[in-house]
């Protein structure tokens, strides 16, 4: 009986572990959207990124998601403000420069400079694309685009952000974040809350 059991109690063990591999394996919503997306369409201006956007990651235990906001102004400068409320941090540029990047094959990512990298967390952003090691010059880390062919699926992002933009099947534009991992992809977006070029929270005037 005991024997029995036991045996049952393996196979119950199996089954979850099985279970829970599965889940692990399944692209999330946001990932097969992300996946499923196209380049913007021909008709696309720099006009068309105006606005605010915001994204949810970079979180850790006991801390939560951060959420990271882009406000894209159309006389090309931006904001970035990242927040993690439970601790308390809080990161955020002054009105910095953007600009667009077009590819032949009709692909285009979204430079900000001094913007910060928070997907993997606030130790990663802080070291602003440059990973040290010990005494000496910090070494270049490149980040990784899903999306492109051969040499330009390597991307440097040092002291700023590179962001790939995309459309999705309902039409709208959405920022790709480029992956830290090349297996496997490491997909966030940003997503347009506002198309109104809107002022800092945190460097609004007090009344």
């Amino acid at each position: 009986m005991m024997k029995r059991i036991w045996w049952f109690n393996v196979v119950l063990l199996l089954l979850l572990l099985t279970a829970i591999a599965a889940c692990c394996c399944m692209p999330s919503e946001s990932t097969k959207t992300i996946m499923g997306s196209e380049p913007p369409p021909a008709t696309f201006r720099e006009t068309d990124l105006v606005g605010t956007w915001e994204g949810h990651y970079g979180g850790y235990a006991g801390y939560g998601q951060g959420l990271d906001r882009l406000i894209l102004r159309a006389d090309g400068t931006f904001k970035q403000i990242y927040k993690i409320e439970k601790q308390g941090y809080v990161y955020e540029t002054p009105w910095n420069k953007w600009w667009v990047e077009r590819f032949p094959d009709g692909r285009v990512r979204v430079h900000l400079e001094g913007a910060r990298y928070y997907v993997g967390g606030i130790e990663m952003a802080e070291w602003d694309g440059l990973l040290p090691v010990g005494v000496g010059e910090p070494v270049i880390y490149d980040f990784y685009d899903w999306f492109a062919e051969g040499q330009e699926k390597w991307v440097e992002m040092v002291r700023k952000l590179v962001l790939n933009v995309r459309r999705i099947s309902s039409g709208e534009l959405i920022l790709v974040h480029m992956s830290h991992s090349t297996d496997p992809p490491y997909w966030k977006e940003l997503v347009r809350v506002s198309t109104i070029e809107t002022p800092s929270s945190l460097q609004a005037p007090t009344p």
